[in-house]
């Protein structure tokens, strides 16, 4: 569904395109449609500067920057590091305080929560990791395109060398309801870090301040774009500050009723090739 008031993005205001990652631009296979990158494409004949911005780690997005040709930066970790995909340069990062992630870690492995840490040389995970699945899928992909592979190590008897780690973000997952509150109110008492989620029962966890939003607002700076000449994609919690960092938000079909409120309008899900139907009505006007 579409307000009607809003035909004038179809007249080049926006120049600067920012897409999620997961059940946004990626379809429930994790891939991207022929469709889709079709409609990018044609974004950027008309001039406007496609990129993503995403909750997973720069190792975690080569795959998907190289088949849409991004040359310039990306949104990793949440907002936690902007990386330009034609030398590997971070222009911007920042990292989580070394004692309070050891803090955190420890919680969960006391109270048995599956956990992660994703560094700069690679994802550590708990005993038994249901989610570290997600990353050794990613690593199957790249393996087949010949790409870079995220190095994988189970954390050790301790978490004492996690404090001199360069952490982008930490994860809890396959949480309860009860679990994740608990786990809420445990990061109340560490002051330099923050909190936010990407799907149901997953916490990430980053040092304070950083969001999408504000991962969007510092690159928009690197470019030289206004607030008003961005426009952003998305369908989770996470995302809701990088639709308030935009000129221009569309909610997944897909996503959750808070997004959908928080968005300008609602495209349709992403196995419909939302992001495409979004960027054909408002920039290639069809």
């Amino acid at each position: 569904m579409y307000p009607n008031d809003l035909d004038r993005f179809k007249t080049g205001t926006v120049r600067l395109i920012v897409c999620d990652l997961d059940s946004t631009l990626l379809n429930s296979q994790k891939l991207i449609s022929g469709t889709s990158l079709k409609a990018i494409q044609a974004a950027r004949e008309r001039g406007i500067f496609v990129t993503i911005c995403t909750g997973r780690i720069p190792e975690m997005m080569e795959v998907y920057s190289r088949i849409l040709e991004i040359h310039g930066c990306i949104i990793a970790a949440n907002g936690a590091v902007i990386m330009d995909t034609r030398d590997g340069s971070c222009p911007y990062e920042e990292c989580l305080d070394g004692r309070e992630a050891r803090k955190f870690l420890e919680f969960c492995l006391s109270e048995r929560f599956d956990h992660m840490a994703a560094t700069a040389e690679g994802c550590y995970y708990s005993p038994g990791s249901e989610r570290i699945k997600k990353f050794e899928q990613y690593n199957e992909i790249a393996g087949k395109e010949n790409l870079k592979q995220i190095p994988l190590y189970p954390f050790g008897s301790d978490y004492q060398n996690t404090e001199t780690m360069k952490i982008y973000k930490l994860l809890a997952s396959g949480l309860s309801t009860g679990q994740q509150r608990k786990t809420e109110d445990f990061l109340a008492t560490l002051p330099n870090s923050c909190y936010t989620s990407s799907e149901p029962g997953l916490l990430d966890i980053n040092a304070a301040g950083v969001n999408k939003g504000r991962g969007v607002q510092i690159l928009a700076g690197i470019m030289g774009y206004a607030k008003e000449e961005i426009c952003v994609f998305g369908d989770y919690y996470n995302d809701i500050p990088m639709f308030e960092a935009a000129g221009f938000s569309v909610a997944m079909g897909n996503g959750d009723d808070e997004v959908k409120r928080k968005a300008t309008v609602i495209t349709g899900t992403n196995d419909e090739d939302g992001v495409a139907m979004a960027i054909e009505k408002y920039f290639l006007g069809k």
